[in-house]
């Protein structure tokens, strides 16, 4: 159940590139954790969210900046990705930025990059009425999604304490 979002100023890549780069995003983050492409309920369960910055609201060093800026906040569940994986979706998530804007891939532009990995504790992901760890994530994700969604149904029935 992984997301991303992506904050960027709004004159910096045109709508579609936008999309096209955050559909990118999210294929490269389900790669990284290892669900692989063509999963569909990796793919129904990663979201992603685009928040554009209006023109000149993005400061650095006290004024607007003139080039453009790009903050990708990714949301995992805690132990999804190691340390490896961190560094390698880091990596990409740079360049397929880059790529999307046409620059080059180098040091002064990858500057313009930042990426965050915020991890969720286990047990602090919730959604459907319940409380997803990680191990029901997983499950759900590699091949047993009908025996979860069951048991989450059941739950959205349950008194609230039950």
């Amino acid at each position: 159940m992984p997301m991303i979002d992506l904050t960027l100023p709004e004159d910096a890549l045109d709508e579609e590139t936008r999309h096209e780069l955050l559909d990118e995003l999210t294929r490269t983050l389900l790669k990284w954790e290892g669900v692989g492409e063509g999963n569909p309920m990796g793919d129904a369960v990663t979201w992603g969210v685009v928040h554009p910055v209006a023109a000149g609201d993005w400061h650095v060093a006290h004024a607007p900046t003139a080039e453009p800026r790009y903050r990708v906040l990714v949301t995992v569940p805690e132990g999804a990705l190691d340390e490896p994986k961190k560094e390698g979706l880091v990596a990409e998530v740079t360049r397929k930025v880059l790529e999307a804007e046409g620059s080059p891939i180098d040091l002064a532009h990858a500057l313009r990059v930042w990426v965050f990995i915020h991890e969720v504790p286990d047990g602090h992901w919730g959604g459907a009425g319940r409380i997803f760890r990680l191990r029901d994530i997983a499950k759900m994700v590699m091949g047993d999604a009908e025996a979860v969604l069951k048991e989450t149904e059941e739950r959205l029935g349950q008194p609230v304490g039950a």
